[in-house]
């Protein structure tokens, strides 16, 4: 009975640790392709925007991850 016990104890420690390691790798990786393959999206999401206003806003993009590559996707594109 009390190696089940501890096999279970051990079993939630290491899931628990497991949930707590995949939460925290579970991030969108920022990356600034090139501006022929964002098109279509930033299209989608601007579609009263001009080409070369799209063109401007994915250069300020690319240049804020130059400067801050941990910076969050989600509020770029956004601005």
């Amino acid at each position: 009975m009390k190696k089940f016990i501890t096999a279970f104890f051990t079993l939630c420690l290491l899931v628990g640790i497991g949930t707590g390691v995949f939460a925290k790798s579970d991030t969108i990786k920022c990356t600034v392709d090139s501006f022929k393959q964002m098109l279509p999206m930033m299209q989608e999401k601007f579609p009263d925007l001009t080409e070369k206003q799209l063109k401007e806003k994915h250069k300020a993009c690319a240049v804020q991850m130059k400067q801050q590559p941990a910076a969050d996707c989600s509020t770029m594109m956004g601005q």
